[in-house]
């Protein structure tokens, strides 16, 4: 049958939908490049926000009225099982099921079965047009209590891979010609696969992998050890570290439950910059939390000022039936929160513009997308910036590059060139 896969949220969720698809293809399988001309839409759904169990929803209706079976699987499918299969969903999937979707499908739809299951699975296979970064799940799952979340509910309790199957895929990412590994998870930080840390975990792969690039993404702050931070001057660690604040205001994380203050924070990300020269500092930041007085805005927008983050994905909040959370006073008026979140947006591109005209004069290493933009070719630097080039440049290729102007908000760079090996390890 012909496969299409739809993605909503994190991208823990797009390294399982990559997983998926391999599966899928190894079976025997195709993937549709358009839903139109698919017999099955998977969709990977996600609730973190009531406009990502919406859009979920959304989207699998979009499959129905193509015409091809549908699949939901993934948070929104196992928060709200009875309202996803009140859509006319196929399958419903929770989480927990969703390694064994492949043999769920076949059983629920055998004249879309293959007559034989054969081959092995291939060693990676892109599910989006111009992915040109392979993703890996080393973990999964939350043990933590933030009043806001829903993901311990969702994902279950903490649980890592074991070393040597994350070293047995991220192996064969590389060989497939990947210039870049992300590792990901629910907090990647968390990981304990055996007696091996995350520290312990990343060592081996620079040791024993021919990758090129490792990004490492969702780091706690209150789990950034000295061991792990001499991992980010490693010439293979990306200089991006992804921490997500939530709030500047420590009265605000208090009622988050966060371990951590505002000064913590703002002592750790000095650190980081002390100590890696150009780093990326990305985070998330909730505007309305209850209780969220003006005073507390305002320290939060002051303290985002401070940091300067190289990026900032601003989120209103938003309620989670069976989070603390939900049950609290002092909800912020809709109009309210959206004047807050536009503050804060306005914070974070101006701190996103000043972190690349810092990077002006600096060479960094790019690696180039599939598709053109218009006049640009377009790539991502192991700081995370998104770069701009006038030449056509190979997909794929890890290069060096040097940033030599601002153009209408847009880095652009001059190539230098294809990096090896040997000049990375220099």
């Amino acid at each position: 049958m012909k496969v299409f896969f739809s993605n909503l949220g994190c991208k823990l969720n797009q390294a399982e939908v990559d997983r998926l698809a391999r599966q899928f293809v190894a079976a025997g399988h195709q993937l549709a490049p358009a839903l139109e001309l698919a017999d099955l839409h998977v969709v990977n759904s996600c609730t973190v926000t009531h406009l990502a169990g919406r859009d979920s929803r959304k989207e699998a209706r979009r499959g129905k009225r193509a015409g091809a079976r549908v699949v939901l699987t993934g948070c929104h499918a196992t928060s709200a099982p009875e309202e996803a299969a009140a859509l006319g969903i196929d399958l419903v999937l929770p989480n927990a099921e969703k390694e064994s979707l492949l043999q769920r499908v076949h059983a629920a739809f055998p004249e879309l079965a293959p007559i034989a299951v054969e081959g092995e699975p291939l060693p990676y296979l892109p599910v989006e047009v111009g992915h040109q970064r392979a993703l890996v799940k080393i973990e999964d799952g939350c043990n933590m209590g933030c009043a806001f979340c829903i993901i311990p509910s969702t994902r279950g309790r903490q649980r890592s891979r074991p070393p040597a199957e994350v070293l047995q895929e991220v192996q064969a990412l590389a060989r497939a010609g990947f210039a870049e590994i992300v590792l990901t998870g629910v907090q990647i930080s968390e990981y304990a696969g055996g007696e091996a840390r995350l520290y312990d975990l990343v060592s081996q792969l620079l040791e024993k992998s021919e990758a090129r690039r490792l990004r490492l993404t969702s780091i706690a702050p209150w789990r950034f050890d000295g061991k792990l931070l001499e991992l980010y001057n490693h010439p293979r660690v990306c200089r991006h570290i992804h921490m997500s604040l939530q709030s500047g205001s420590t009265a605000t994380l208090r009622r988050m439950r966060r371990p951590y203050s505002a000064e913590q924070y703002a002592s750790l990300a000095a650190r980081l910059r002390e100590a890696v020269p150009g780093i990326a500092i990305t985070t998330d930041i909730i505007v309305g939390f209850p209780g969220e007085t003006e005073p507390e805005h305002q320290e939060s927008l002051a303290f985002a000022e401070q940091i300067g983050f190289a990026k900032t994905h601003v989120f209103t909040y938003s309620p989670r039936p069976g989070t603390p959370a939900a049950k609290m006073p002092g909800e912020v008026p809709s109009a309210e929160a959206k004047r807050r979140v536009h503050q804060h947006l306005e914070i974070a591109a101006a701190s996103e513009r000043k972190f690349a005209e810092a990077a002006l004069g600096q060479r960094l290493e790019v690696i180039w997308d599939q598709q053109r933009q218009g006049d640009w070719t377009t790539g991502l630097a192991d700081t995370a910036l998104r770069v701009y080039c006038r030449d056509k440049a190979p997909a794929g290729a890890l290069e060096e590059v040097e940033l030599t102007e601002i153009v209408e908000g847009r880095p652009v760079a001059t190539r230098q060139k294809t990096l090896q090996a040997r000049d990375r390890a220099a």
